[in-house]
């Protein structure tokens, strides 16, 4: 979708543990003629730009600060910041002739190994406020009789209730999913020496 010649909107979903190719897919829309802007998680901005051979990666940060050291010190390794969403932060630099894109800030097995582990403490703390509100919510629902309620408002809260836990399910089972992929990952990086 594009809202005039100069920017392109597109609308993409990369999960937790798919940090690896959305950064690989920046670095082709770049190569394409696109300059990542911003994104809120499912729309990525980008401007027109000439089409070059550009790195992307992405770094996550717990407390989602960009101190002035932290930028630094990506900048001191030729990276240049190109934007944050949330505990993400999204880094690019022109990339070396025949250079492939990759993570090489996080070329060592430790600090891939690292990554991945802030990732899942971050998502762990982040999915512990809905975990119990699952919990707190499926008690009050299903062991209270908190919404037993007769006739038609009663039937559309009780099916408002169950929905509400099938969908806190979901987002449970995809966490779940995504710090599984993580921990495939950090074996598979512990396991090559």
């Amino acid at each position: 979708m594009k809202e005039d010649a100069n920017i392109l909107v597109e609308k993409q979903k990369f999960y937790i543990a798919e940090f690896e190719q959305e950064a690989a897919w920046l670095s082709f829309m770049h190569k394409e003629g696109w300059k990542f802007l911003s994104t809120d998680g499912f729309h990525y901005r980008f401007e027109a730009a000439e089409k070059e051979d550009w790195c992307y990666q992405l770094d996550y940060k717990q407390n989602g600060a960009a101190e002035d050291d932290y930028l630094q010190l990506y900048r001191d390794f030729g990276w240049e910041f190109a934007g944050q969403y949330q505990n993400w932060f999204y880094f690019r630099k022109k990339c070396a002739e025949g250079e492939a894109p990759d993570l090489s800030v996080f070329s060592d097995r430790e600090s891939r190994l690292e990554l991945c582990r802030r990732i899942i403490n971050g998502q762990f703390l982040r999915m512990l406020p809905v975990c119990f509100l699952l919990m707190l919510y499926s008690y009050l629902v299903f062991f209270t009789g908190f919404l037993d309620l007769k006739g038609f408002m009663g039937g559309l809260l009780n099916g408002i209730a169950y929905g509400a836990v099938i969908v806190f399910l979901f987002i449970f089972g995809l966490y779940i999913n995504q710090i599984s992929r993580l921990n495939k990952m950090m074996k598979n990086l512990g396991d090559t020496k």
